[in-house]
């Protein structure tokens, strides 16, 4: 009998542990933004000053949901903002001169990379990373939550530039 209480005890430990797992992945996958929630950060963010993107993450900060951008101005300035993941509003802002020459995705080429994330399965987005080498890292959703992660090469979407 206390052999199977205590069976029983470790089953429903692990019932309930897999069950809080679960439950993040679908706070993750809530708080992953659409296709079109993305698409409305990038210009949010574009017009900000972001004239060339190298990375762009969704977070939740402090029960706030924030879209995080990496990138340059038109000047050539590098540009760190955070913007509230609802509203679009900026929250924190900072530009700072650099020997780096801009590089990047420009809002319409990240819009046809969110195209081309789609048509591969991605339903929800979280992060979009641009290395110096070339590749693009998609990280996000699928429809069924499933975690997902790509990598695009960055002439796909600059035309080689």
């Amino acid at each position: 009998m206390k052999k199977t209480s205590i069976a029983l005890a470790i089953t429903a430990a692990a019932a309930l542990g897999l069950g809080q797992v679960a439950m993040a992945d679908q706070n993750d996958y809530q708080e992953a933004l659409d296709q079109a929630g993305f698409s409305n950060m990038i210009e949010q963010a574009a017009n900000a000053g972001v004239a060339s993107f190298r990375e762009l993450q969704v977070d939740e900060e402090r029960g706030t949901l924030e879209f995080e951008v990496e990138g340059w101005d038109e000047e050539g300035q590098q540009l760190d903002l955070t913007l509230n993941g609802e509203s679009g509003e900026v929250i924190r802002q900072s530009a700072s001169q650099t020997q780096v020459a801009p590089w990047g995705l420009d809002s319409q080429q990240l819009n046809s990379l969110l195209d081309r994330a789609s048509q591969d399965g991605f339903d929800r987005f979280e992060d979009i990373d641009l290395d110096e080498d070339g590749s693009v890292e998609v990280s996000g959703f699928d429809s069924n939550q499933r975690e997902m992660e790509r990598s695009y090469g960055i002439n796909e979407f600059n035309g080689g530039q």
